[in-house]
């Protein structure tokens, strides 16, 4: 037990690009050689591990006037709203060390906060409108533009049968998947035109106005690839929601806040002065343009109405890396499917496309402005409480067979099987033997990724000045147990079995975030799960406040009572990385889960990316290593800026065999990881180009936004380094 306090060293993060002048000219330096501070490296570790992780945005560097950034120091930015940076480690030749390499994944709404951000001339006048983009909760929103794809969250590793080396697709709820290099690491492609996706909604653009270059396009984070079908196939998800899709009412809260109270915004401008000094005025308006005003929004009430009955669907992708998307749409007793949440991550089967709507939600409160004043705060205080709600407490799962995908239909229906003890993240066995799914979910019981400390928390008319500094944007700690659990569904009737294998510990399953395994291949699910590796967040005090206590109170399937989730979260809890294994009796049925092994990291670590690296000297699901970041102290330490890569034998956990740091590694937090056996320069030919993807939206648009696509999206444009 701990009653350490949560590493600091999370909330900060550096926005430099390491790499290679030939794969990178914009890089800040060569990649860096990481140094063995503790053990000794494996002889028989090989290959590449990739992780990504946000790193705020131009906004968070320009107020720090430095590459290290605290993207979340407002109070209300979520420490996962930011650009993704992929970090590569290179285990490929040992007897010269580990190298780091790192790259921000720069989208074309990259280029547009760039310009918009630094340009005085995109950023609002008496005449023309303010294109800039400001954080709001998860995500990074321009009124006029869209809804940044930050690309910031997991991997998907494929091989198509007929090619002759990997590609690597980087992910995130809210936007298109695209595909990088491998070597480079530079985004190369989106997959699927604008035109192939279906935003989430269609109430986030204006009437009578075309819709926002970059659209909301909600999908799995965790797509699929199934190296065994057609040559290779990518599966993934386009989901919309009606009126209750909080993003259809990012734009109207926005507008109706900031015009009624009034906004300070929390980023800095980097304009002069006399530019900047009028950006806040609104222009007079004449009773006309009030009238006109009037009607656009009384328009858009009516087309919310219309919406609120018809805008809910959900589409399976599937992809074969060189052409069009085929799309079906897929309902249940022949209505659309109404997805609450995300569908954030997806299962593959050999015969089964498993979606569930996952305890990952994107609330209105956190979508709210920053307002200053004392009273504002108060007031957006009391509508955070008001619209605030938990996650789902069951998992709605939908099963799509496979055979049913067919070409030339539109519709395919699915079954729907509902379990217990909410899940972000889950696992599927790709065999499934007599029409039986095996599902391996993490039950995050009361434990909301959604929700994370801010400046709400505090009363800053009655809170003294803190000792350290305040945690904002980290989730809040968990407000019961987590359970680790097994459980099968028929695919053919829907029906849940009626044995499912559940497993908890006082001492270890507290936020089991981020899993990892062997696979049989890097590209495609194991036929069976033997072994999974979860790294777990722990209990730490000052990660549990009022607010979610509450939000939690009457949480249906409460296995620890809240006065002694109190009591243990005083005490603490260590964060872990634990070994789940799953026995299976004569028919390959799961006959008991068990916590093989685990370790307990130091009082004040906390780890998080982890992921299985494959040995040469067998082929168990436990040879090979686990390699993840681990977090500790304030992030002043001069050698390691508290972070440092961590490498465990995954046969046994009970103490890390090696451990790298570097001075100019500063890596904040991070999701999910992946690994390729080898970094190859992408060869595919796919690839959609930026201004035929984009011009015939942009050209219906002002000059204004015309201008800004010509001058720094479309060109790339970058600020010089340094």
């Amino acid at each position: 037990m701990t009653s350490a306090c949560f590493p600091r060293s999370v909330l900060s993060v550096s926005r430099q690009e390491f790499g290679k002048p030939e794969d990178n000219p914009h890089a800040s330096g060569p990649p860096l050689q990481l140094e063995v501070i503790d053990g000794t490296l494996p002889a028989d570790l090989y290959g590449h591990v990739y992780i990504v992780g946000p790193v705020g945005s131009v906004a968070a560097e320009a107020d720090s006037h430095s590459p290290i950034v605290k993207p979340s120091q407002d109070g209300t930015t979520l420490l996962y709203n930011g650009e993704g940076m992929v970090y590569r480690l290179d285990f490929d030749a040992l007897e010269q060390g580990v190298s780091l390499t790192t790259r921000i994944m720069k989208t074309p709404c990259y280029y547009a906060d760039l310009g918009t951000f630094y340009d005085p001339k995109y950023q609002g006048s008496q005449n023309s409108p303010d294109l800039r983009f400001k954080n709001l909760g998860i995500s990074r929103v321009s009124g006029r533009l869209g809804l940044r794809n930050q690309l910031n969250t997991a991997f998907l590793p494929v091989r198509f049968a007929e090619e002759g080396c990997d590609r690597l697709l980087v992910t995130w709820d809210m936007g298109r998947p695209y595909e990088l290099d491998p070597v480079t690491l530079e985004a190369v492609t989106p997959i699927g035109r604008n035109d192939e996706w279906e935003p989430a909604t269609k109430l986030i653009s204006l009437p009578f106005e075309p819709p926002p270059p970059f659209q909301a396009i909600q999908t799995a984070a965790h797509p699929c690839f199934d190296p065994n079908t057609d040559g290779g196939q990518v599966v993934t998800t386009n989901t919309g929601r009606s009126l209750s899709n909080l993003l259809s009412q990012i734009i109207p809260i926005v507008a109706i806040l900031r015009s009624i109270a009034g906004v300070q915004s929390t980023e800095k401008s980097t304009v002069p002065l006399e530019t900047a000094v009028g950006e806040y005025h609104t222009p007079v308006e004449t009773l006309w343009a009030k009238l006109k005003h009037l009607f656009l929004l009384l328009l858009q009430f009516l087309r919310a109405i219309v919406e609120f009955f018809v805008g809910n669907f959900l589409d399976i992708i599937i992809w074969d890396g060189k052409g069009d998307f085929k799309k079906w749409r897929i309902h249940h007793n022949g209505r659309p499917i109404k997805i609450k949440q995300t569908t954030h991550q997806i299962g593959l089967t050999e015969d089964y496309i498993v979606v569930i709507d996952t305890a990952f939600k994107v609330s209105i409160e956190e979508l709210l402005p920053y307002l200053k004043s004392h009273k504002a705060q108060q007031l957006e205080a009391w509508a955070r409480k008001i619209l605030d709600h938990p996650q789902l407490a069951n998992n709605d799962i939908y099963i799509i067979r496979r055979q049913d995908l067919k070409e030339g239909t539109r519709i395919v229906e699915a079954k729907k099987a509902v379990i217990p003890y909410e899940a972000a993240h889950f696992s599927v066995d790709y065999k499934n033997p007599d029409d039986q799914i095996m599902l391996h979910f993490s039950h995050v019981c009361a434990w909301d990724a959604g929700e994370c400390i801010s400046l709400f928390d505090f009363d800053e008319f009655a809170t003294p000045a803190p000792e350290k500094e305040r945690l904002y944007g980290v989730l809040y700690g968990p407000t019961d147990i987590s359970r680790l659990g097994c459980w099968t569904i028929n695919g053919r009737t829907g029906e849940v079995g009626e044995n499912p294998q559940l497993v908890m510990d006082l001492e270890l399953t507290w936020g089991p975030a981020i899993a990892s395994y062997r696979t049989t291949s890097p590209y495609g699910s194991p036929d069976r799960l033997e072994d999974i590796y979860w790294g777990c967040l722990g209990c730490w005090d000052d990660l549990l406040f009022p607010h979610i206590l509450s939000l939690y109170e009457n949480y249906p399937y409460r296995e620890v009572g809240l006065n002694l989730i109190q009591q243990i979260t005083q005490e603490g809890r260590k964060s872990n990385l634990l070994r789940l294994q799953i026995e299976r009796d004569r028919q390959n049925q799961p006959q008991r889960l068990s916590i093989a092994d685990s370790y307990q990291f130091p009082d004040g670590y906390y780890v998080t990316s982890p992921q299985f690296v494959p040995s040469a000297r067998g082929d168990r699901s436990t040879d090979g290593y686990i390699v993840c970041i681990v977090h500790y102290g304030e992030g002043d330490d001069p050698q390691t800026n508290g972070n440092e890569i961590w490498i465990f034998d995954a046969g046994n956990l009970q103490a890390p065999i090696c451990k790298l740091a570097h001075l100019r590694m500063n890596i904040g937090f991070t999701v999910h990881a992946t690994w390729l056996e080898k970094a190859q320069r992408r060869t595919a030919a796919y690839c959609i180009p930026v201004k035929e993807d984009y011009q015939p939206i942009v050209e219906k648009h002002s000059k204004e936004i015309q201008d800004l696509f010509q001058e720094w999206v479309y060109p790339q444009k970058e600020l010089p380094v340094g």
